[in-house]
């Protein structure tokens, strides 16, 4: 979840000033104290069901100990890591502090950011934090990190972890997520500068060295990394036909895309190359998919099962201002009479304005069951190959779970972020009013059956599958070669 960035204000309220937008700047505890009260009343107002993995006693246990350890006064950057632990009690993924904002605030005021490619993967010496790649090429692939600008690295993942979100008990998805937003993390405890001293040790030589990498300011990071991400991934689908292998590979990075329809017929023109093809297997690759839309989940997955699909089969919603700032044009009465003229069969639509139009603070369930179904021609139907890791969440937990439930072929890879039972959904976005901190709030609760039981487990591959030093320094897809020797076997 890296999504949300705000604009940052400087406000003055009585005789105290809140400077908004500097990680270093100091608050008073009782500002502080104040705002992590109103976001505990936000929480109970707006989230569906907060305590289902989490007792609410423990949740106001820590609540307290979490007022305790604000000094009297206390940075913001402090604050943060304060928020994130309380929020991470609930162990809901869509229930946390926003790493947009947490990347923004490092770019406030000129600051710097230095991105860095970084896994974890198994070495001769155990499991070690290994480096992928770095925007100037200086490190080789493989390397293992030492430090960041003399921060050890297994204090900057252990402070990472406290920022990373989680569902249920995948904690060692969580240990991906922690990975990912590392750099950032690193940032919060030491900013980062014009040049930024990194510590490895060289995969190649084995000797420790010190590199020098490069600091990016905000419109020259954003205006590379747009550059960086086209050149890899220039469509949220991709398709790869291995004739060799008898081998097609779907990779799905999103079911958020911007554009619905024509993210539909990349997917029915991909479906439409593999059975013209004669293809038999199929990897379907959703390692680093957080999710989207449960419409498009339905539409993808109706392409692998002649029986179609309904996903999610039952929402549960709590109607509340946050909840309502999603869907403010199905409560206009423009937006309401379209919903009931132009939509009145549509069942996604109607539940949801159903939901939108309970009296605040009111809960109810919502259920779902038509299928999206494909004409039975179009379906593929040989040997189906599903690709996840940690950074796997929401609504591609949605379609793991699917696949794993239907039997409809092998789980490969590494631990997803979520249970096979549901999850939370449809974040708001709440902005802490004193420090303008702003967290996400789950304002829906899926659930993929109808017997209200929450595993906390997340669901674990068929065959768990990692990738060590030499795999990342020779870029080798590791997964994809396990599958094409399952296929050969």
């Amino acid at each position: 979840m890296i999504r949300f960035l705000i604009v940052i204000f400087l406000s003055v309220l009585s005789e105290r000033v809140f400077s908004q937008g500097r990680l270093d700047s100091l608050y008073f505890k009782s500002d502080l104290i104040a705002d992590l009260e109103s976001l505990k009343q936000e929480l109970l107002k707006s989230h569906p069901s907060p305590f289902e993995f989490c007792d609410e006693r423990y949740f106001n246990k820590v609540f307290e100990a979490s007022t305790y350890v604000i000094e009297e006064r206390t940075t913001l950057a402090e604050y943060t890591v304060i928020v994130s632990n309380l929020l991470n009690t609930l162990r809901d993924s869509h229930t946390a502090i926003d790493y947009g904002q947490l990347l923004d605030l490092q770019f406030s005021r000129g600051g710097f950011y230095m991105p860095l490619g970084l896994e974890l993967a198994q070495t001769s010496n155990g499991i070690k934090l290994l480096v992928t790649q770095d925007w100037e090429s200086k490190i080789t692939p493989g390397s293992e990190l030492l430090s960041i600008n003399g921060i050890p690295a297994d204090k900057l993942l252990k402070r990472a972890n406290d920022y990373a979100c989680v569902e249920g008990d995948a904690d060692d998805a969580r240990k991906q997520v922690a990975v990912s937003i590392l750099t950032i993390c690193a940032g919060l405890k030491v900013p980062f500068r014009l040049i930024n001293q990194i510590e490895i040790v060289d995969f190649n030589s084995t000797d420790t060295l010190e590199v020098e990498l490069k600091g990016y300011q905000r419109k020259e990071f954003h205006r590379e990394r747009m550059k960086r991400m086209n050149a890899r991934q220039p469509s949220p689908v991709q398709l790869t036909l291995d004739s060799a292998d008898n081998l097609a590979i779907l990779q799905v990075t999103t079911f958020a895309p911007t554009a619905a329809r024509r993210y539909k017929k990349l997917i029915a023109d991909c479906f439409h190359q593999i059975k013209e093809g004669n293809y038999t297997n199929l990897i379907i690759d959703l390692r680093n998919n957080g999710g989207g839309s449960s419409s498009l989940v339905e539409y993808v997955y109706s392409y692998i099962d002649t029986s179609g699909y309904n996903t999610p089969s039952n929402v549960i919603g709590r109607n509340s201002r946050l909840s309502n700032s999603r869907s403010r044009f199905m409560n206009s009465t423009l937006g309401d009479l379209i919903m009931a003229l132009f939509y009145a069969r549509d069942e996604d639509v109607q539940s949801f304005r159903h939901l939108a139009q309970l009296p605040l603070g009111e809960v109810d369930t919502v259920y779902f069951k038509n299928p999206v179904k494909q004409p039975t021609h179009t379906v593929f139907k040989g040997f189906c190959y599903l690709l996840i890791n940690g950074l796997t969440a929401s609504a591609a937990v949605d379609f793991t779970s699917a696949f794993k439930k239907r039997n409809r072929g092998a789980l490969i890879g590494q631990q997803c972020l979520g249970p096979i039972t549901g999850t939370w959904g449809n974040p708001a976005a709440y902005v802490l009013p004193r420090t303008g901190l702003r967290v996400s709030i789950a304002t829906i609760r899926y659930n993929y059956d109808d017997t209200f039981r929450y595993d906390r487990e997340g669901i674990m591959p068929d065959y768990s599958v990692e990738r060590s030093a030499d795999d990342i320094f020779s870029d080798r897809d590791t997964p994809v070669e396990f599958v094409i020797n399952l296929i050969k076997k």
